[in-house]
Formats: structure tokens, sequence, C-alpha cells
């Protein structure tokens, strides 16, 4: 499955929204942390995989019921945490500032690993490396991610410094284990330099300022 397959075409004459799809590759249920940890993974052709992780709890979700046009309409607040999966990952991001026209990164690797990586790997030697771990705050529309398990959920995943003015973007990250695959598909082009800069961001980021 090639990340690219699900591409939205708004027909406005622009670029198709950039929605990637992955499949499911990992799978490991965390008894003591009662947390879901998957791994997506997809061709990338001509270049080599793309992929990422994410760990969705199965408790913890603040469950809240809105009436919209006199029906129940059901969202479930609660953390999720994207990891790195290592290049395919860095590939990822990379594939990604590319597609939205972002510059590369400075300084550009200058050592002879980087020069190597040149020869033998495009994406990364762009110079992109994907956090090793973001947490941020995600809602669940219209689906609980505590059945994950047995049905899709839709995430919409919200990445905030909690300033005035600050950094804040929205991505949606759709996936169905039971079927064995996952999107991750882009909210709005106006979020696509914000998105960048947190995926971006180096080590440990901490995109999640509210307390759930």
């Amino acid at each position: 499955m090639h990340v690219f397959c699900n591409l939205e075409d708004l027909d406005d004459g622009e670029l198709p929204l950039c929605d990637m799809t992955f499949e499911i590759v990992g799978k490991i249920f965390d008894e003591q942390a009662l947390t879901w940890r998957l791994d997506f993974q997809a061709d990338a052709t001509p270049h080599q995989p793309v992929g990422f992780s994410a760990d969705i709890p199965i408790v913890g979700w603040d469950e809240q019921v809105d009436n919209q046009d006199g029906e129940a309409f059901y969202s479930f607040w609660g953390p999720v945490t994207l990891r790195s999966r290592g290049n395919e990952s860095d590939r990822l991001l990379a594939l990604l500032a590319e597609y939205y026209g972002c510059p590369p990164p400075s300084p550009q690797r200058s050592n002879w690993l980087g020069k190597l990586v040149q020869i033998t790997d495009k994406l990364l030697a762009k110079g992109w490396k994907l956090s090793s771990q973001i947490d941020c705050l995600a809602v669940g529309i219209q689906s609980d991610p505590a059945l994950i398990a047995e049905e899709p959920v839709r995430l919409k995943l919200f990445f905030d410094d909690g300033e005035r003015d600050g950094h804040y973007a929205e991505i949606f990250l759709n996936i169905d284990v039971p079927s064995g695959y996952c999107a991750l598909n882009e909210k709005d082009e106006a979020y696509r330099q914000e998105v960048v800069h947190w995926l971006s961001r180096p080590g440990h980021v901490k995109a999640n300022p509210y307390k759930m």
C-alpha cells in the first residue's frame, strides 16, 4: 500500500490534501499501562518505506455529549502519544515537508554519514528528524478510543503549547485495527507549517498543556 494511495482531491485546482495511508504492522497491548502500542508502515516508492507509531490508551477518556440538530454527538477526550520508528519516521517527515513545500532544515547534515545517505536515501539526506515522542491531546469523534481493538476509531489530534498566539496545529488520525489500516489526514492547509514545527522538535515533545 502506497502512502499516497488515498489523497483527497478537492477539485479546486490545488494539490490534494495530504492524506497518508498506512498498514498496521505491529500491535501490542500493554496490560500494565492499559494502552495499545501500534506500529504503522507504508510503501513510499520511489523512496524506502515510511512509518510511525502511536500509543492509544483504553482508559481515561473523558466522554462528552452535545446536541447537534436534535441528535446526540459523542466525543471522547484524552491523551495520545506519537513515536518515531527511526529512519522510517524521518523519511515520513521529509516526505510531508516536501509535500507541504517547507524548506529543508538548517544546517544540513555535513558529516561523512550525511554525505553517504545523500547518495543512497534522498529523503534522509534532507536532514529532517521526527521527534522521538510527542504527547498530544486527542478527541475521538463519534467513536470511543477505548474500543479501538474492536471497531474503527476516528481521532483528531491537537498540538498546542498553551501560549496565546503560540504554536498550534490539528491533524486527523483514523485507525481501523480490525482491518489493519491507518490514515494520517490533513485537517487544514493553514496548519502545514505548524504540523512540521511540532513533528520536527527534538526529543520528547509535550504538545498537550491540558490536564486530563
